[in-house]
């Protein structure tokens, strides 16, 4: 059974998290009585329950808990809370998204109309600053099943009315000490299992009864866990704005708040990336935030270069507009975005921009008969299967493409994200390209009017229509499309080359590209020469300042990439990223080398040789 995402709320304050009084509030709902049973609440919660009393925390705990119930353990709570150091929440049942708040369902809630959303469920928010108002230091840990049934009860329910019940749970975001983590990242499922706890509920209480490390480097070792028993299909997402460290074992050496002057020792020398007699201190941990497309790769990244370097990466994928704001606010390191930025934004608020890794987008189909690369389409079909131009699959302009098919008199059915998404712009964009009359009449952008079909939230939402529909064409991810084995087909090229989308095809296209040429490195990887270039790839940017306030957090930072690109190859393949080629990191170094400097004007890093 698919399941829960587990939000971990934190605000660390150093040592005083270690000593004070701690109070948490367990709750296992399994038991509901108008959806199935859920296999592993109740142990989740009694194992959480156990460890945390391990560690000094005085508990609170219920089993499956109705409206009303779940509102007094709040309020019971809230009164524990007083005078304490450090609260903890873990809430293993179901759980909810609604036009991007989340929710907890008690084990009496029915969701059947919309009175539901006041009466039957309580707000995640109202928790968080409840123990927010009270403990110095909060940590709340939602194990909420992704797969709820009781969501399409409330989706009919509410009709038309101006809501979006989504999968999963949507993203949330810490203010300053606060860390949220999810058992996998917003919008997607959990998996629950086969023993007695669900991965990373089992991660996580092996980690807390165990490690004497701080929390950030717990979550580390969590999502490594959690990626290599599911086979990478479910990474823990974090959001974190931490100004210190917190441990779980109180015994652990306490390490107080470092003020952003504090002078730490000098770090070793870095031919590549230090220039003669700088002296600066070393970040023990990279900031950053953005897209949540490069999240899992990041991950991997991250535990290995802090094997080799010793430095961690904290990165939060709260989305690409997030992470720009706060690289605007210099709040982080760096950012990501899935689509690049303007070269007159870059101007205005001094940033550099270069692509870090690769996807693309990949039409997908469920046609009889037809199985992954067996057909071929070009642009122009591909605009008008969507225009709801071309309705069948026998239509001419298809069989002339595919002569030793033998295609089915069957009608097409086009489906489409129903949310904004880069994958959608990526496709657009290339649709408008090559044909005239989408670029007139739909154009190109994260979401657009799209002339009929059907629409779908997420990568996982289109995938399962197309399954479910004969006949229906759709688009994904690259890497989604590759982990699932999705019938995918060919594209005809710019060169006139039917090419199937792999790793070869998305590198030839970004070989392809003037890089060097383009303002900012903004390159759109749609309709790029070459005669194995896949017709709509895109990259993933990072965005720096180039006259960063930190400047030693910024050479940190560009060490960390200086290493992915030299040595991230191979876990990037392993995870279906397409690594940048090596011309195109060539010329990204020479771009750090030329325009980022410290305050003094001196350049951050060395030209490349």
């Amino acid at each position: 059974m698919l399941r829960a995402a587990i939000v971990l709320l934190c605000l660390c304050i150093g040592s005083a998290a270690h000593a004070g009084k701690r109070v948490a509030l367990v709750i296992g709902n399994a038991a509901y009585r108008h959806a199935g049973e859920l296999a592993n609440t109740r142990n989740d919660a009694g194992d959480m329950a156990a460890a945390l009393r391990t560690h000094g925390f005085e508990v609170l705990d219920g089993i499956d808990l109705d409206k009303a119930a779940l509102e007094r353990k709040i309020r019971d709570f809230a009164a524990a809370l007083v005078g304490a150091d450090v609260g903890v929440f873990f809430y293993a049942g179901h759980g909810l998204q609604i036009s991007g708040t989340n929710y907890l369902v008690p084990i009496d809630a029915q969701l059947r109309n919309a009175s539901a959303l006041d009466f039957e469920m309580v707000r995640l928010d109202l928790v968080q600053r409840t123990m927010e108002r009270e403990a110095a230091t909060n940590i709340l840990f939602l194990d909420a099943c992704r797969d709820n049934p009781l969501a399409p009860n409330l989706a009919r329910a509410m009709g038309t009315r101006s809501v979006d019940i989504g999968r999963g749970l949507a993203p949330a975001e810490s203010g300053v000490g606060t860390l949220i983590s999810f058992s996998t990242q917003p919008g997607n499922v959990a998996l629950d299992g086969t023993d007695r706890n669900s991965p990373f509920a089992g991660a996580l209480i092996k980690h807390l009864r165990s490690s004497k490390d701080d929390l950030s480097a717990i979550l580390i070792a969590v999502r490594n866990d959690v990626m290599r028993e599911t086979q990478r299909r479910q990474v823990p997402w974090e959001h974190s704005a931490l100004t210190g460290r917190f441990y779980f074992i109180p015994s652990a050496p306490a390490i107080a708040v470092t003020p952003p002057a504090a002078v730490e020792p000098p770090p070793p020398p870095v031919a590549a990336l230090t220039p003669p007699n700088t002296v600066t201190r070393t970040p023990s941990i990279i900031t950053g935030a953005g897209a949540m497309f490069p999240y899992p790769i990041y991950a991997l990244w991250s535990e290995a270069y802090k094997k080799e370097s010793g430095v961690g990466l904290n990165y939060q994928s709260v989305g690409s507009r997030a992470g720009i704001r706060q690289i605007l606010a210099r709040t982080v390191a760096f950012a990501a975005s899935d689509l690049p930025l303007q070269s007159a934004d870059l101007e205005r608020d001094g940033l550099l921009q270069f692509p870090a890794v690769m996807g693309g987008a990949v039409p997908i189909v469920n046609i009889e008969g037809v199985k992954a690369g067996d057909i071929a389409l070009d642009g122009a079909i591909l605009a008008k299967i969507f225009l709801g131009e071309i309705k069948s699959w026998n239509d001419p302009a298809i069989q002339r493409l595919n002569p030793y098919v033998r295609l089915p008199a069957q009608p097409i059915v086009a489906v489409h994200r129903s949310d904004a998404s880069a994958t959608t712009y990526v496709l657009t964009h290339y649709l408008s390209k090559v044909s005239t009359d989408w670029r007139t009449k739909v154009g190109a952008d994260t979401t657009v009017e799209w002339r009929g079909g059907i629409g779908a939230k997420g990568n996982d939402g289109v995938a399962n229509a197309v399954a479910q529909t004969r006949g229906a064409i759709g688009y994904a991810e690259y890497a989604y499309a590759r982990h699932g084995k999705l019938v995918f087909v060919r594209m005809v090229n710019r060169e006139g080359r039917a090419v199937a989308p792999t790793p070869a095809s998305l590198m030839a296209a970004a070989a392809n590209a003037n890089w060097e040429a383009t303002p900012g490195f903004g390159v759109i990887l749609t309709d790029m020469p070459g005669a194995e270039s896949w017709p709509f790839a895109s990259a993933s940017f990072i965005l720096m300042p180039k006259r960063p306030e930190d400047a030693a957090a910024t050479r940190e930072a560009l060490k960390f990439f200086t290493w992915a690109f030299a040595k991230g190859d191979r876990l990037a393949t392993e995870m279906l990223y397409v690594p940048m080629p090596d011309n195109v990191v060539g010329a990204i170094q020479r771009l750090w080398a030329a325009e980022i400097r410290d305050a003094g004007g001196k350049p951050l890093v060395a030209r490349p040789n």
